[in-house]
This record gives structure tokens, C-alpha cells and sequence, in this order.
């Protein structure tokens, strides 16, 4: 399961990275490439704000992030690039 998936992935970045969540900080987490909001609900017990981010051609995803109760939003990641 993709929060399972995000719950594990979380563990193991506190507890290599030494992250301290919910700190001054770090109070605000972004995911860019949310999907289904599970990396959100695996922050659920840490005192975060997190933002999630549903790159534009994935329409039908931001759906599923709101029935869980959270927040998000669409982004197109298209870069233009002048020399």
C-alpha cells in the first residue's frame, strides 16, 4: 500500500536525517509529487502543515486527497529554459 509505503519512508528519514518535525525548524513539509496524499498521512501524528502538490496531468488525484481530509493542489512543473 502506497501509505504504508510513506509511513516506512518517514521512519526512516527521522531517524537517519535526525529530523526533528514539528520543530521551529521544521513546521511546513511539501510533497511535489503527491499522488494520493500518502505521504501526508503518514505525517498525521507530527504537529506539520503539509502541503500537497499533484503535478497537472494527474487531474483525477486531487480528489482522493480531499476525501481524506486534505490539502492540496495542481502544479505543471513545465520549465522553460533560455541561453
Amino acid at each position: 500500500c502506497y501509505t504504508r509505503r510513506c509511513v516506512s519512508r518517514v521512519s526512516y528519514y527521522k531517524k537517519s536525517l535526525n529530523v526533528k518535525l514539528g520543530t521551529s525548524s521544521i513546521r511546513n513539509v511539501m510533497d511535489m509529487n503527491a499522488l494520493f496524499g500518502g505521504f501526508a498521512a503518514a505525517l498525521t501524528s507530527d504537529p506539520v502543515w503539509v502541503m500537497n502538490v499533484v503535478p497537472a496531468r494527474q487531474h483525477s488525484m486531487l480528489g482522493v486527497i480531499y476525501d481524506r481530509g486534505l490539502i492540496g493542489m495542481y502544479h505543471d512543473w513545465y520549465v522553460v529554459l533560455s541561453f
